[in-house]
């Protein structure tokens, strides 16, 4: 898009279509519109200038020129560029997603003032092939075994804690005393239980207890990672000592029909197990839909390809970045953008593409159904209905709600034009299992 200088002191403009959605705009503003810009900055300074010898606003022009030239070039300059830009940006009905990058300015005084803004622009996606898509239902038959796993983690949450005179074991509780020596600081703590959870706590802590008695003291000496979870011993070399005070070992309570009563209002051992499976059909239904609307997501992506803007694809990965700086002292930025680089990538065309479906198929959400969603979700956000009602106020907490519904009718739109068949579900290789996760001294952070 090229404009013309038919109007007096209309700017001239150049638009280069740069890789992807870069754009550039090329910037000439006319010497007229300059000079008057420069003229009336020298007169609002003359007016306001105070200038030894002379009374305020009475100095001449030329002292003024001379004391106040470099202000004023930088006022101008100031003034002018933004303007010129958002007329230039109007004018070729273009939605920057970023500040542009101004350069190249050529500005003096009696001139034209050129410069270039480099920026990003909204992508263009015409959303198709989103109708009539072929879906997986996979749901997982609910086994016996698999109630009888469920009942044991019930089993367990009543379970007692009993006392022994052994060495301890892995599933046994420990009741000890811990002094944690850091950085020159030591605390201390009485009292403090200690599972050795065989899953799902740090290995040097297993190593150190596992096989302690009553009355004993270990010491040892732990160098954490420098992604551990707790930021504050992130990195760091931890000396310890523990005086055991007891071992306890875990007694869980008998499946029967006594226990089936304690644990509600169940008549009998078979009445509650049949609970436990209709609970098990439900979660399994929810992840079955999770998995279908996961990979409805993914078609449309792949029927829909276009470029990322860098802009929002760097943003996407710093919020990101951001966030795991809160959580740990150290964090390999190069690693992390290139573990999310995908996972960004496919938010951010999702994104773009079910708003432009939405506008296709004139989705959207009403006033009412916000309010329904925050009539449902009193709860959870710990306020009474109207106060939950009365957020909707706040634009930033609306526009999020209107998004997440909008997405979600989008969704189940197309979920009704697709076509879903049922398969037997087939669980992935087990991983492996990660047994540095918890520190036992935590509470003493």
């Amino acid at each position: 898009m090229s404009g013309s200088n038919q109007e007096e002191k209309k700017s001239n403009v150049t638009l280069h279509e740069g890789k992807g959605w870069k754009r550039t705009l090329e910037i000439e503003i006319p010497k007229e519109k300059v000079d008057d810009e420069f003229e009336s900055t020298y007169k609002k300074y003359q007016t306001l200038a105070k200038i030894p010898g002379f009374r305020k606003g009475k100095a001449p022009m030329h002292m003024v020129k001379l004391r106040y030239r470099d202000k004023i070039s930088s006022e101008v300059l100031e003034t002018l560029v933004p303007k010129a830009y958002e007329d230039a940006v109007k004018e070729a009905k273009l939605s920057p997603i970023c500040l542009p990058v101004i350069k190249d300015i050529q500005f003096e005084e009696g001139a034209p003032l050129k410069f270039k803004a480099e920026f990003e622009i909204q992508p263009e996606v015409e959303a198709k092939d989103y109708l009539g898509l072929e879906l997986v239902r996979r749901l997982k038959e609910i086994s016996e075994k698999d109630i009888e796993t469920s009942l044991n983690y019930l089993r367990e949450d009543f379970a007692e804690l009993h006392p022994v005179e052994r060495e301890a074991k892995l599933h046994d509780s420990l009741i000890v005393d811990i002094a944690k020596k850091q950085d020159g600081k030591e605390d201390k703590a009485e009292n403090q239980q200690i599972f050795l959870d065989p899953h799902n706590m740090i290995k040097d802590f297993q190593q150190a207890l596992v096989g302690a008695k009553a009355g004993e003291l270990k010491e040892f000496e732990v160098d954490y990672k420098p992604d551990f979870h707790n930021k504050k011993l992130a990195g760091k070399k931890v000396r310890y000592r523990i005086n055991v005070r007891e071992v306890k070992e875990k007694i869980l309570p008998q499946a029967n029909d006594d226990f089936a009563k304690t644990v509600g209002e169940y008549k009998n051992l078979e009445e509650l197990k049949s609970k436990i499976k209709e609970g098990l059909i439900q979660r399994d239904m929810k992840d079955a839909d999770t998995e279908l609307k996961t990979d409805l997501i993914n078609q449309v992506i792949r029927s829909n390809p276009f470029e990322v803007p860098d802009t929002l694809f760097n943003y996407y990965l710093d919020s990101i970045i951001e966030d795991l700086k809160k959580r740990y002292q150290k964090v390999d930025e190069k690693k992390v953008r290139e573990e999310y680089k995908d996972i960004a990538l496919a938010q951010i065309r999702w994104d773009f593409i079910f708003h432009r479906i939405a506008e296709k198929e004139n989705i959207q959400v009403t006033k009412q159904e916000m309010e329904n969603w925050c009539e449902n979700n009193s709860k959870a956000m710990r306020v009474t209905v109207e106060e939950a009602i009365k957020s909707l106020e706040n634009p930033s907490f609306s526009k999020r709600i209107k998004e997440d519904l909008l997405e979600k009718k989008t969704i189940d739109f197309l979920l009704k034009s697709a076509k879903v068949k049922e398969e037997p579900y087939v669980p992935p290789e087990p991983k492996k299992e990660n047994s540095e996760v918890k520190d036992p001294s935590s509470k003493t952070s």
